[in-house]
């Protein structure tokens, strides 16, 4: 029982495209914040997703997934995405200094203009009284990253359903082994979410959730160097961060009824974590039955952050620590998105749409990003991305 979370993207070589989607799907695999404790419908849903930004990287990543009730208390899902990505970053000349045990490979990816990743996700869900309890496994490959995830679930409803307590664990293995070195690393996390849910009144529900994440391993994606320019000389090395990172969160959100057919949601969320990242997002969202078969979302997202204490614009000399990655810089980013879902009729000329069980999705979104100093690569501040989603559902 799967809930829409709002997609956030890859920095280079499809790193806010991909990892940051996966790491999401881990938290939806693990949250699954649902204030009514019952079964969803069985359905079919099939989406078409795309992305493209300024800095030369495109993504299309379609998605099929099921579900099923088993019976009146057990259902099943599935799904399975793939992704077609054009990064332009990993077809440049990676000549690392010597003092790294790098390769000498001039193309970082795979020849041709994409690269592929395959991802596969399953999971069971059993209600047992009002209370629901769910397993859920992921496992993602692609020609120089693996992913395998496991999670679980609790959602405990008391005081006449009007709050709900659920507790989430989630543990994830990742395997990195760029094209253009010899080796191969680790990265494991482990998530654990908390979430208490309230009836404030028949208009309005609140909910504060937590979270701490732990990762210890290589968190880098290998691909990005660091450049160390010292008079007419320069040297080109591979970035370095600490081997451990410990993430916390800790926010609110309301979600206020207007009418009868429609919602205003709010949400913030603090960030914090031990190498002293800090940031604040701030989420608004519109929700309305438009008619009876047109759903229409509006939704905005705001967010600001500091640098990790090691960042730095440029690198004089060699350093413990050494980074490039924009996402641990310090600056902000934009989200704004809006989305109509059309639900089918008996007789309906529109062959997706010729049954009430049917469903057409369509979402656009545009993002953009703010670093305080320019992208290693691009050597731009500011990224400008797209996003496009049109999808189909058939409740069955």
């Amino acid at each position: 029982m799967y809930v829409k979370v709002l997609k956030e993207q890859r920095g280079r070589r499809a790193e806010d495209a991909v990892v940051v989607k996966k790491l999401l799907l881990l938290f939806l695999l693990i949250s699954q914040i649902s204030l009514a404790q019952e079964q969803p419908d069985n359905s079919l849903e099939v989406d078409f997703n795309s992305y493209f930004d300024n800095f030369r990287l495109i993504v299309v990543y379609p998605t099929i997934s099921i579900n099923k009730n088993l019976d009146s208390k057990t259902s099943v899902t599935a799904s399975y995405l793939v992704d077609a990505i054009s990064a332009a970053s990993m077809r440049m000349v990676l000549r690392v200094d010597g003092i790294t045990s790098a390769t000498k490979s001039t193309n970082g990816g795979e020849s041709g203009l994409t690269e592929l990743r395959h991802q596969f996700t399953g999971g069971i869900t059993r209600f047992i009284g009002d209370a629901s309890i769910s397993v859920n496994g992921m496992y993602g490959i692609e020609h120089d990253y693996s992913s395998k995830t496991f999670a679980t679930n609790l959602s405990l409803p008391f005081a006449k359903k009007n709050t709900t307590f659920q507790i989430g664990f989630a543990g994830n293995w990742d395997k990195v082994f760029p094209k253009t070195r010899d080796w191969t690393k680790d990265r494991n996390t482990q998530t654990l979410n908390l979430s208490v849910s309230q009836i404030l009144s028949k208009k309005l529900i609140g909910q504060i959730d937590f979270s701490l994440i732990n990762v210890t391993g290589y968190m880098l994606d290998g691909y990005q160097v660091v450049r160390i320019i010292n008079g007419s000389t320069f040297q080109i090395l591979e970035p370095i961060t600490p081997d451990k990172r410990v993430r916390k969160a800790f926010g609110g959100k309301l979600n206020y009824g207007v009418t009868r057919k429609s919602t205003l949601q709010f949400g913030y969320r603090y960030y914090w974590d031990t190498w002293d990242i800090k940031s604040h997002t701030f989420d608004a969202g519109y929700k309305s039955h438009l008619s009876e078969s047109v759903n229409f979302s509006l939704d905005l997202r705001q967010y600001f952050q500091t640098k990790a204490y090691f960042f730095k614009p440029e690198y004089l000399t060699p350093e413990p620590f050494m980074v490039v990655d924009g996402k641990l810089n310090s600056g902000y980013t934009t989200d704004v998105s809006i989305g109509f879902d059309f639900t089918g009729s008996n007789g309906s000329d529109f062959p997706l749409l010729n049954n009430d069980k049917m469903m057409l999705i369509t979402k656009f979104g545009v993002f953009h990003r703010y670093t305080d100093s320019p992208d290693w690569f691009s050597r731009m501040n500011s990224l400008y991305a797209y996003l496009i989603t049109l999808g189909w559902k058939y409740n069955f």
